[in-house]
């Protein structure tokens, strides 16, 4: 995960089952930009070798943007180059979040982002080259370390900015984002499925291990695709 990042820790423990534990190395990010998002990429071999020691049962690539930012073709070579280092099933928060799109049978999505307009503008080109129309987006402008000190009021406003009465869904994007611990809230002011980074990230991760999210709110995701 990006060595910044405070809140996937956290978000991963409240929700997931006790017996599942979670073990993190990091590479180095300082700002949500798309050169220090390229450099922060290019570390992944080591951080891979580092996690790998471990003998994990799956790894996590926790980062939307660091995911997103270069297109599926990027995202395809990342995901076989970690698999290929550790030896394990991989799970991206890009793609996670896109088969939870697909699991709720979204088709039309708002994006809810605190990143710079540059890495916002990439995230909806993500999406829609995976075939969802995105219908609108919004986006706080902020950066690095600054994203994990924006307030739930914040992200409330955020979310209600970005929605749309034709989207299906909101994405709200950023692993670093306190976003996953509102997804109840959110969803019952804005009326449909609200997806996190954390929480589709998580959701994936506990589909592979054929796991069950702990009672406690944690969405549409996990409430209409857990039987």
């Amino acid at each position: 995960m990006p060595s910044l990042n405070t809140t996937t820790e956290p978000d991963f423990i409240r929700h997931a089952p006790g017996d599942i534990g979670f073990f993190a190395t990091r590479v180095f990010m300082q700002l949500s930009t798309p050169d220090d998002l390229r450099a922060m990429n290019a570390q992944l071999d080591n951080a891979c070798k580092l996690i790998a020691s471990i003998v994990p049962d799956i790894v996590v690539y926790a980062c939307t943007s660091g995911t997103f930012l270069d297109g599926n073709s990027a995202l395809a070579q990342m995901t076989s180059r970690i698999e290929s280092l550790t030896a394990c099933p991989v799970v991206t928060t890009s793609a996670a979040l896109l088969d939870a799109l697909a699991a709720l049978s979204v088709s039309r999505l708002a994006i809810a982002a605190p990143y710079p307009e540059d890495v916002t503008a990439a995230e909806c080109r993500f999406f829609e080259s995976n075939g969802y129309e995105v219908v609108s987006s919004y986006a706080l402008l902020r950066s690095g370390h600054e994203i994990r000190k924006i307030s739930a009021a914040e992200i409330e406003r955020l979310v209600t900015d970005a929605d749309s009465p034709d989207a299906d869904a909101i994405v709200v994007s950023c692993t670093d984002l306190r976003a996953f611990e509102l997804v109840n809230h959110l969803e019952k002011i804005v009326g449909k499925p609200v997806l996190t980074s954390n929480q589709a990230t998580l959701w994936a991760v506990l589909k592979q291990l054929k796991k069950s999210c702990v009672p406690s709110p944690a969405g549409s995701l996990f409430e209409l695709t857990q039987g």
